[in-house]
């Protein structure tokens, strides 16, 4: 180690002493917020951004090298990380849209689910009505088919009884036509044989005289 050196470790370690005490807070606001060991939480991130700032500034200064390595790797660090926070926030951000449009397709197609049913429901409901208005209208066309049925029925056994009675009327006055004409004739064979009894008087009145 050159003389120059040695002079040099003696600010270098003062400055990282003083960049590790001022971390003590930090780390206690870590363990408190359930952050140890996060590097990308945000009040981590700017502490890193300090201590890059000090370490490259004063290094700078005092012409240390080291010290300006150190620091320029905390900012190649730290821009690392704001790169990874700001893609995981992307990332993230994605995610929350994906997840969202997913969620509005999933409502979307679960509306059309039951646009659907209630379809199915009111086809199978004026299915069900269509039928149930042919059950009737052929219920009533055989209700209506019977009852002329019957009517015709009732018509004919009216016009059938009516046909009988006509009949046996006709055959009544036929047979007292008949009776009248038997009569008759026994009337007029009557008269012929009285008439017979007064020719057959007078003939044998004239015989005994």
């Amino acid at each position: 180690m050159t003389p120059t050196d040695r002079i040099r470790v003696v600010p270098r370690a003062l400055v990282t002493a003083g960049l590790s005490a001022a971390r003590l807070p930090l780390a206690a606001a870590e363990r408190a917020a359930s952050q140890r060991g996060n590097e990308a939480w945000p009040p981590a991130m700017a502490f890193e951004g300090l201590e890059a700032t000090v370490e490259t500034v004063l290094g700078s200064l005092l012409r240390d090298d080291s010290l300006v390595t150190r620091g320029r790797l905390r900012q190649a660090k730290l821009a690392q990380l704001r790169k990874a926070t700001e893609l995981e926030t992307l990332a993230e951000q994605e995610r929350a849209e994906a997840d969202a449009q997913f969620a509005a397709r999933e409502e979307q197609a679960e509306r059309q689910r039951e646009r659907a049913a209630q379809q199915a429901a009111e086809r199978e409901r004026q299915a069900e009505q269509q039928a149930a208005n042919r059950k009737r209208a052929a219920e009533t066309k055989a209700a209506q088919k019977a009852a002329a049925v019957r009517k015709t029925k009732i018509e004919q056994d009216k016009a059938l009884t009516d046909a009988e009675r006509r009949a046996r009327l006709e055959a009544l006055s036929r047979e007292s036509d008949a009776l009248a004409a038997q009569q008759e004739a026994l009337e007029a064979k009557e008269t012929v044989e009285v008439i017979d009894e007064s020719i057959e008087g007078t003939r044998a009145a004239r015989t005994s005289s």
